[in-house]
């Protein structure tokens, strides 16, 4: 059985460890604007070098309204299956290639509107950028994504 003085020191030794690490991680984050430390709205760079146009809630909620835009979730397939905005297409931006064929028989100046879990995430971003680079003429970024969806209750698919 350890002694209890070989415990606590073991103990100190953990706590240190995992202050240091957490000091480090936010560091990091801090210095790379991620994490904690990511913007909720895009930034004007990355505004001026983006394709289309972002939206708002109030935007991408009339639009899905009326039905006059195609949603593209630019989520893992996963996190696409554990629920997703009604009627949205699934193409993670890593699996791009293989998942634009879904839009193969899409006229290329349909609106489509990509979206991701929300303002900690760039996928859709990435993935407006990857369409509007094959050809798609309208499309716009719907940066408050899967999360801003959520908190105003609109409707899902599980």
């Amino acid at each position: 059985m350890p002694q209890p003085h070989t415990f606590k020191s073991a103990l100190i030794e953990a706590g240190f460890i995992l202050l240091f690490a957490s000091f480090i991680g936010l560091l990091y984050s801090g210095l790379s604007a991620k994490g904690l430390f990511l913007p909720n709205r895009p930034d004007k760079q990355m505004s001026e070098t983006v394709p289309g146009k972002f939206l708002s809630f109030d935007e991408a909620l009339a639009l899905h309204e009326s039905k006059r835009a195609l949603f593209v979730d630019a989520r893992h397939h996963y996190d696409f299956s554990l629920g997703h905005i009604e009627g949205a297409l699934n193409i993670p931006l890593r699996e791009f290639d293989n998942g634009v064929t879904q839009l193969s028989g899409l006229a290329k100046d349909t609106m489509i509107v990509t979206y991701c879990d929300g303002s900690e995430c760039n996928s859709s971003v990435g993935l407006a950028a990857k369409l509007d680079s094959s050809g798609y003429t309208r499309v716009h970024i719907f940066f408050g994504g899967w999360n801003e969806w959520l908190s105003h209750h609109q409707p899902v698919k599980q």
